[in-house]
């Protein structure tokens, strides 16, 4: 058990680490990720009977942050893409310390994992022509649906299709699909602004069928609970199943936004029903748009502004797997 000081120090230093988090620009949602994963190892290591002493981070070695990274794959089953990014955190956590304090040693990079991996590419992290041309007829289509999914189709069907196209087509990453707002979409000229992660905005132009089927689905949510022109409001709203109609946030007065975990549940449905192999989601997509691009021997410095990448470095394993298959 934790000591009431112990407590006290380690909410504290949680609490200094964010708000160090929120000066940097992250966000809320990242920002309690963060807190989280830390405050997780702090008790894992108070859990094996570990010593704590004060300051808390001068409690822990090279070998206690191997056997805990060892814990998290042999114990809690994380894979790598999780693992990756509970080593983020730390590494993270131990630069702010260290811009309070310069003789603080950070102990992360030495340690067995590395932060950055860098596994090659490999044709399991695209989807094939077939795979696509599969997914879009099955997600226009009604097969293996039950009678309340086939209720919700024709609300369902148009949101879906073109989530996926602006992964697969324009190279948007989930997060920056989830994130648009009526602000962001301008039907006039077939444009929408796309945020990224490093604050940096983009306009894409969408295909005139595109457009088309971005203002159906738009036109399919009843208009009491449609999101407003030039709002905040999310482009892309939840549905709510037991009403059958998109969800309305009364206390907010505004549509709720569709979650990352509820476009990854419907990916994985509907790459179930095109009979397609099992983890296929939306990294496959903006995958695949990134190495056609590269494919297509644009300039690199293209590539990344067209799909809202920081640097080259990014690049270079799809450079990579596009030269092993010429």
């Amino acid at each position: 058990m934790l000591t009431k000081l112990q407590s006290h120090e380690m909410n504290d230093t949680i609490l200094q680490f964010a708000s160090f988090l929120h000066h940097k620009g992250r966000k809320q949602s990242t920002i309690k990720r963060y807190a989280y994963d830390l405050e997780d190892c702090f008790r894992y290591f108070l859990k094996c009977g570990k010593e704590i002493t004060s300051p808390l981070w001068n409690s822990f070695t090279i070998k206690d942050f191997n056997e805990y990274f060892q814990y998290l794959v042999e114990e809690k089953g994380y894979n790598e893409k999780t693992l990756h990014r509970i080593v983020v955190v730390l590494n993270q956590f131990y630069k702010y310390l260290q811009s309070e304090k310069a003789e603080i040693e950070n102990y992360i990079p030495n340690t067995a994992y590395k932060i950055a991996p860098s596994r090659s590419l490999s044709s399991d992290d695209f989807i094939s022509e077939a795979e696509e041309d599969s997914l879009l007829i099955t997600l226009q289509s009604f097969k293996n649906l039950s009678e309340k999914q086939l209720k919700a189709r024709p609300f369902l069907k148009t949101r879906n299709e073109i989530m996926v196209k602006l992964m697969l087509n324009y190279g948007l990453s989930l997060r920056e699909v989830i994130d648009l707002t009526m602000k962001d979409v301008h039907f006039a000229t077939d444009q929408l602004t796309i945020h990224n992660k490093y604050g940096s905005k983009r306009t894409i132009t969408l295909e005139k069928k595109d457009r088309i089927l971005l203002y159906e689905y738009f036109q399919t949510i009843p208009e009491p609970v449609r999101p407003h022109y030039h709002s905040n409001h999310p482009l892309f709203v939840a549905f709510d199943f037991n009403r059958m109609t998109f969800h309305w946030v009364y206390e907010d007065d505004s549509p709720k936004a569709l979650t990352e975990i509820a476009f990854q549940k419907m990916l994985r449905l509907e790459v179930e029903r095109a009979d397609l192999r099992k983890g296929i989601c939306s990294q496959h997509l903006r995958n695949t748009f990134i190495l056609r691009k590269v494919r297509e021997n644009l300039p690199i410095e293209e590539i990344l502004k067209v799909v809202g990448l920081k640097t080259a470095v990014t690049l270079k394993r799809y450079i990579q797997y596009a030269e092993n298959l010429s």
